[in-house]
């Protein structure tokens, strides 16, 4: 999803999408051998590090991701859309410069009865699935929580991608 009010740049959010930097088989290789390395894990830490280059290769093909356990920090965003228990777990993150950044992360489903709110930072742990998420009108992935901490703000809320 992209911000086209500024014609010098592609701010994005919820995913990132590298393929704008690439030519085509350029970037089906990059994202081959991202998920050649990630598919041999049954658990992933999205760190610092990695997070906007592994997020890519979930987003890329969330079904070679389904069922693995996933853990990742960020802070929460809740959407009228979403149930009481649902919340979009975001990092600021910078792609190529800053002309090209934006909030990325994914739906994360905390256990029921949780009410999480706005810009609260949280450390999960849970289950890759995927839903049809009717306002992008695509399948998306979304993390069943099975553990979650709530943590401080890092002193660098952005990620950076690492190439």
């Amino acid at each position: 999803m992209y911000d086209d009010s500024d014609e010098y740049s592609q701010h994005q959010f919820l995913q990132t999408d590298t393929s704008l930097y690439y030519g085509k088989d350029d970037y089906l290789t990059l994202m081959d051998h991202s998920l050649k390395s990630l598919s041999t894990h049954d658990s992933l830490r999205l760190t610092d590090k990695n997070y906007l280059t592994d997020l890519e290769a979930i987003y890329y093909s969330p079904g070679k991701f389904t069922g693995k356990q996933i853990t990742l920090k960020g802070f929460s965003f809740h959407s009228e859309d979403l149930a009481k228990n649902q919340v979009f777990l975001f990092r600021f993150g910078v792609i190529h410069c800053v002309a090209n950044s934006g909030a990325f992360g994914m739906l994360i489903e905390f256990p029921e009865g949780m009410d999480p709110k706005n810009d609260e930072w949280y450390s999960v742990t849970g289950k890759l699935e995927t839903v049809y998420y009717q306002p992008f009108k695509k399948t998306i992935p979304i993390l069943k929580v099975s553990s979650q901490s709530k943590i401080a703000e890092p002193d660098d809320p952005y990620v950076y991608r690492q190439y």
